[in-house]
Parts: C-alpha cells; structure tokens; sequence
C-alpha cells in the first residue's frame, strides 16, 4: 500500500503531484471533475454533494462504480467526509495526503484545513505550502521540497528539538505566548528532523 491522494478541486498547476507515489485517489467536488478526466489512473474514487461541478460530469460520476454521495443538508464538510472515506479503505495520518490550490475562496475554508491537518495528521500541501503533523515525542523527517520558509504552530506548552534548521532548538520548552518566535525558519539543505512533546504542526510556504 502506497498512498492515497485527495484531490480538492480543479488543478490548474499539478507539476507537483508524483502519482506514481499513489495507488489510490478520491475526488472532492471539483476535484471530482479533474479525477474524472485522468483515465490513465486506477482505484478512482469520488465522494461529495456534487453540487458544484457541471451537469455532463455530474451523469458521469453517477454511473462510476466507487462514488458516494453526500446529502446537500449535513453537518460535516467534504474533506472531512473524504479523510474518513480514505481511512475506511485503510489510509491513516501521512497515507493520506490532501492537494489543493492555494486561491480556496473564503478563508474560512482554508483555516479549516489547517484544523483538519491537526485533527486526522494528515499531509495537506498545495504549489505554495505543505502543512506536516508532528506526532509526539518522535523525529518527525521534514524535505525541503520546493519551499523556502518553515513555521511550527503549537496548542499547547511544548519542548521542541530540530536538527538541519537554520535556527535549531535543543528539545527547549515554549508555551503559546512564546510560540510566535517560531516561524520563518528554513531548513539548510534537504531536509530536516523535528521532534516535539506536543502533536504540533509545521508549515512550509513560499512567498
């Protein structure tokens, strides 16, 4: 079992998605509609209200074999649905990653995310940031990847050690008030190793 990639909305700039690092996709809303038109890959799924996406994809998601329709009145979100679907077919925390243009509209949508990284530990990234769960008490490997700058978010008071960051930290303790010294951070070559009491999250992003 390799990985499975959700898929958010229409991809416009897609350079940074390796499918050969997936043997399972599913399709939001959107992101079904884009899902839809990549017939090359296998293990397709789709799940979401489908109440954005046009009249000639909508019939044709209809007839494929792995969607699930959500009802339009609800009290969840998509993605979130999408993460428990994923978990359903044996995907857990990094298996499961999240792809995403950066422009989601309202904000809102966007702190939600970073809600959803925290809550399921899922790897949520896009063309401008990746968004890491931490787990606690255990290095947790960060690549450098494409992105410049790295910030570590906190919930609560947490010791952080670093290793391969311009800026390190000997397992030092920081509670929420100090946690605003720890962004634009930036790892010196290609990656970077961090570890945490806390589950804490760590954002890479570009300008």
């Amino acid at each position: 079992m390799k990985k499975c990639l959700i898929i958010l909305k229409n991809l416009q700039n897609e350079e940074r998605i390796n499918y050969q690092d997936y043997d399972c996709f599913i399709g939001v809303e959107l992101g079904a509609s884009f899902l839809l038109k990549k017939n090359n890959l296998k293990n397709r799924h789709y799940i979401s209200d489908f109440d954005s996406i046009n009249k000639n994809d909508f019939l044709k998601i209809k007839e494929e074999e792995n969607t699930i329709f959500l009802n339009k009145i609800r009290e969840f979100v998509d993605t979130e649905e999408a993460i428990k679907y994923a978990q359903s077919l044996g995907y857990f925390k990094d298996k499961i990653v999240i792809f995403l243009n950066e422009d989601l509209g309202r904000k809102d949508h966007l702190f939600n995310v970073f809600n959803l990284a925290r809550k399921y530990q899922v790897l949520i990234y896009g063309n401008k940031f990746k968004i890491t769960a931490v787990p606690e008490n255990e290095y947790k490997v960060i690549k450098k990847d494409f992105y410049k700058y790295l910030s570590i978010f906190l919930f609560e008071k947490t010791f952080i050690d670093t290793k391969g960051l311009k800026w390190n930290l000997s397992w030092k303790e920081f509670n929420l008030d100090e946690a605003t010294n720890l962004i634009s951070n930036e790892i010196i070559k290609n990656e970077c190793k961090i570890k945490t009491s806390k589950l804490s999250l760590v954002v890479q992003a570009n300008d």
